[in-house]
Protein backbone atom coordinates (compact mmCIF):
# COMPACT_ATOMS: atom_id res chain seq x y z
CA UNK A 1 0.00 0.00 0.00
CA UNK A 2 1.33 3.42 -0.93
CA UNK A 3 0.33 6.67 0.73
CA UNK A 4 -2.31 8.50 -1.25
CA UNK A 5 -3.98 11.80 -0.53
CA UNK A 6 -7.59 10.63 -0.95
CA UNK A 7 -10.57 12.75 0.00
CA UNK A 8 -14.06 11.27 0.29
CA UNK A 9 -16.87 13.68 -0.63
CA UNK A 10 -20.63 13.49 -0.81
CA UNK A 11 -22.26 14.36 -4.11
CA UNK A 12 -24.48 17.42 -3.65
CA UNK A 13 -26.34 19.90 -5.80
CA UNK A 14 -23.46 22.33 -5.14
CA UNK A 15 -20.65 20.09 -6.44
CA UNK A 16 -22.59 18.10 -9.05
CA UNK A 17 -21.30 20.16 -12.00
CA UNK A 18 -17.70 20.25 -10.74
CA UNK A 19 -16.96 16.54 -11.21
CA UNK A 20 -17.73 14.18 -14.09
CA UNK A 21 -19.12 11.38 -11.93
CA UNK A 22 -21.20 9.99 -14.81
CA UNK A 23 -18.13 9.81 -17.06
CA UNK A 24 -16.13 7.99 -14.39
CA UNK A 25 -18.97 5.52 -13.77
CA UNK A 26 -19.42 4.64 -17.44
CA UNK A 27 -15.65 4.28 -17.88
CA UNK A 28 -15.56 1.86 -14.94
CA UNK A 29 -18.68 -0.04 -16.11
CA UNK A 30 -17.02 -0.53 -19.50
CA UNK A 31 -13.72 -1.58 -17.92
CA UNK A 32 -15.22 -3.93 -15.30
CA UNK A 33 -18.23 -5.37 -17.13
CA UNK A 34 -17.59 -4.59 -20.80
CA UNK A 35 -20.94 -2.82 -20.98
CA UNK A 36 -21.98 0.44 -22.55
CA UNK A 37 -25.11 2.28 -21.44
CA UNK A 38 -27.99 -0.15 -20.85
CA UNK A 39 -31.07 1.76 -19.64
CA UNK A 40 -32.44 -1.05 -17.48
CA UNK A 41 -29.09 -1.34 -15.65
CA UNK A 42 -27.75 2.21 -15.68
CA UNK A 43 -30.65 4.66 -15.35
CA UNK A 44 -29.29 5.74 -11.96
CA UNK A 45 -25.99 6.78 -13.56
CA UNK A 46 -27.85 9.08 -15.93
CA UNK A 47 -29.97 10.42 -13.04
CA UNK A 48 -27.62 10.73 -10.07
CA UNK A 49 -29.55 13.63 -8.55
CA UNK A 50 -32.86 11.78 -8.68
CA UNK A 51 -31.53 8.50 -7.27
CA UNK A 52 -28.90 9.62 -4.77
CA UNK A 53 -28.85 13.34 -4.00
CA UNK A 54 -32.47 14.43 -3.59
CA UNK A 55 -33.89 11.59 -1.43
CA UNK A 56 -32.98 12.21 2.22
CA UNK A 57 -32.19 8.56 2.98
CA UNK A 58 -29.87 8.19 -0.03
CA UNK A 59 -26.36 9.42 -0.75
CA UNK A 60 -23.55 9.10 -3.25
CA UNK A 61 -19.90 9.32 -2.24
CA UNK A 62 -16.86 9.75 -4.42
CA UNK A 63 -13.14 9.55 -3.75
CA UNK A 64 -10.80 12.16 -5.18
CA UNK A 65 -7.04 11.90 -5.44
CA UNK A 66 -6.21 15.36 -4.09
CA UNK A 67 -2.81 15.33 -5.78
CA UNK A 68 -4.34 15.36 -9.28
CA UNK A 69 -8.04 16.11 -8.59
CA UNK A 70 -9.11 12.84 -10.27
CA UNK A 71 -12.13 10.76 -9.28
CA UNK A 72 -10.76 7.38 -8.23
CA UNK A 73 -13.76 5.71 -6.57
CA UNK A 74 -17.50 5.88 -6.02
CA UNK A 75 -20.29 4.32 -3.99
CA UNK A 76 -23.99 5.03 -3.77
CA UNK A 77 -26.63 4.00 -1.29
CA UNK A 78 -30.35 4.19 -1.78
CA UNK A 79 -33.48 2.60 -0.46
CA UNK A 80 -34.00 -0.86 -1.93
CA UNK A 81 -36.00 -0.32 -5.12
CA UNK A 82 -35.67 -3.53 -7.08
CA UNK A 83 -37.89 -6.56 -7.29
CA UNK A 84 -35.36 -9.36 -7.16
CA UNK A 85 -36.97 -12.64 -6.17
CA UNK A 86 -34.63 -13.60 -3.34
CA UNK A 87 -35.56 -16.65 -1.33
CA UNK A 88 -37.02 -15.89 2.11
CA UNK A 89 -36.33 -12.15 1.84
CA UNK A 90 -38.74 -9.23 1.71
CA UNK A 91 -36.68 -6.10 1.25
CA UNK A 92 -38.25 -2.65 1.03
CA UNK A 93 -37.09 0.93 0.67
CA UNK A 94 -38.04 1.89 4.23
CA UNK A 95 -35.89 -0.69 6.01
CA UNK A 96 -33.35 -1.86 3.45
CA UNK A 97 -30.52 0.15 1.94
CA UNK A 98 -29.07 -0.99 -1.36
CA UNK A 99 -25.43 -0.45 -2.33
CA UNK A 100 -24.73 0.66 -5.89
CA UNK A 101 -21.69 1.62 -7.94
CA UNK A 102 -18.87 0.70 -5.56
CA UNK A 103 -16.12 1.14 -8.12
CA UNK A 104 -12.44 1.96 -7.70
CA UNK A 105 -10.10 2.83 -10.57
CA UNK A 106 -7.79 -0.10 -11.26
CA UNK A 107 -4.60 1.93 -10.61
CA UNK A 108 -5.90 2.78 -7.13
CA UNK A 109 -7.12 -0.62 -5.93
CA UNK A 110 -5.68 -2.23 -2.80
CA UNK A 111 -5.16 1.14 -1.15
CA UNK A 112 -8.18 1.10 1.17
CA UNK A 113 -10.39 3.36 -0.94
CA UNK A 114 -13.35 0.96 -1.10
CA UNK A 115 -13.02 0.42 2.65
CA UNK A 116 -13.09 4.17 3.31
CA UNK A 117 -16.13 4.59 1.09
CA UNK A 118 -17.95 1.70 2.76
CA UNK A 119 -17.11 2.87 6.28
CA UNK A 120 -18.84 6.15 5.51
CA UNK A 121 -21.74 4.44 3.72
CA UNK A 122 -22.40 2.11 6.65
CA UNK A 123 -22.18 5.03 9.10
CA UNK A 124 -24.66 6.97 6.95
CA UNK A 125 -27.11 4.02 7.01
CA UNK A 126 -27.20 3.63 10.80
CA UNK A 127 -30.50 4.88 12.14
CA UNK A 128 -31.98 5.13 8.66
CA UNK A 129 -32.12 1.44 7.67
CA UNK A 130 -32.10 -1.97 9.39
CA UNK A 131 -30.06 -3.80 6.79
CA UNK A 132 -27.92 -3.26 3.72
CA UNK A 133 -28.42 -5.32 0.57
CA UNK A 134 -26.12 -5.69 -2.42
CA UNK A 135 -25.43 -8.01 -5.25
CA UNK A 136 -22.18 -8.82 -6.98
CA UNK A 137 -20.97 -11.26 -9.57
CA UNK A 138 -18.75 -14.30 -9.01
CA UNK A 139 -16.23 -13.04 -11.57
CA UNK A 140 -16.05 -9.47 -10.24
CA UNK A 141 -12.41 -9.02 -9.24
CA UNK A 142 -11.99 -9.14 -5.44
CA UNK A 143 -15.64 -8.30 -4.76
CA UNK A 144 -16.91 -11.37 -2.93
CA UNK A 145 -13.97 -11.59 -0.54
CA UNK A 146 -14.25 -7.84 0.15
CA UNK A 147 -17.90 -8.18 1.16
CA UNK A 148 -17.42 -11.33 3.20
CA UNK A 149 -14.55 -9.67 5.09
CA UNK A 150 -16.94 -6.83 5.96
CA UNK A 151 -19.37 -9.34 7.53
CA UNK A 152 -21.88 -9.37 4.68
CA UNK A 153 -23.64 -12.72 4.44
CA UNK A 154 -24.59 -14.53 1.26
CA UNK A 155 -28.37 -14.91 1.10
CA UNK A 156 -28.57 -16.42 -2.36
CA UNK A 157 -26.30 -17.49 -5.19
CA UNK A 158 -27.97 -17.57 -8.58
CA UNK A 159 -27.06 -19.52 -11.63
CA UNK A 160 -27.81 -16.67 -13.99
CA UNK A 161 -25.52 -15.62 -16.84
CA UNK A 162 -23.64 -13.18 -14.56
CA UNK A 163 -23.16 -15.49 -11.58
CA UNK A 164 -25.03 -13.05 -9.35
CA UNK A 165 -24.60 -13.38 -5.61
CA UNK A 166 -27.00 -11.57 -3.25
CA UNK A 167 -25.65 -10.46 0.13
CA UNK A 168 -26.89 -8.54 3.17
CA UNK A 169 -25.71 -7.13 6.46
CA UNK A 170 -27.76 -6.12 9.45
CA UNK A 171 -26.84 -2.72 10.82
Amino acid sequence: MIFLNIKISELTENNFEKYDIEGFLFKMIKECYDLDYVPEYHSDVKNLMKYYVKPAKNTFLFAIDSDNNQIVGTCGIRGYDKNYNIKDREYNSNNTASIWRLLVASDYRHNGIATKLMNQIEYFCKGKYNEIYLHTQKDSYGALSFWLNRDYKIVEETNDEYGTIHLEKNI
